[in-house]
């Protein structure tokens, strides 16, 4: 079995884990930053951080 047919089956889900990360990175970044967060921070997290 050749390499390239098992990158082109990886493709979709290294995409789809991408878009979760990136979906999600709101609420994880501030997390791993080690930035306190408060209630207000909280409940204001939207999606792009804006």
């Amino acid at each position: 079995m050749t390499r390239a047919p098992a990158v082109r089956v990886a493709m979709p889900w290294l995409a789809l884990a991408a878009g979760l990360v990136l979906a999600t990175m709101p609420v994880w970044w501030p997390l791993l930053a080690e930035r306190s967060l408060g209630l207000d921070d909280l409940l204001t997290l939207r999606c792009l951080g804006g």
